[in-house]
């Protein structure tokens, strides 16, 4: 019974742990010369307002380039990373 019951427990994680991955991503070109430009990604998550937020804050002044996100049905919400990029200073 115990055996069983292992098993039974073991069938239900793998089941509910394998689901597909939902992925999108969009990548702007950049118009900036190749030689000057500083790009820097940062993972955020998408469900919290002072996380993005604080990144946003953090690349003030910088061009978004690059999101992906990435969410599976058995997750609750989106998890991204964005790359910004901006000419050397």
């Amino acid at each position: 019974m115990k055996k069983l019951l292992i098993v039974v427990s073991l069938l239900c994680v793998v089941v509910i742990g394998c689901s597909g991955a939902n992925i999108t991503s969009r990548l702007r070109q950049s118009n900036l010369d190749a030689g000057f430009v500083q790009t820097r990604c940062e993972r955020c998550d998408m469900r919290d307002a002072n996380d993005l937020k604080k990144v946003f804050e953090k690349y003030d002044g910088w061009q978004v380039i690059y999101i992906s996100e990435f969410t599976t049905p058995n997750i609750t919400g989106t998890s991204a990373a964005i790359c910004f990029e901006r000419i050397k200073k």
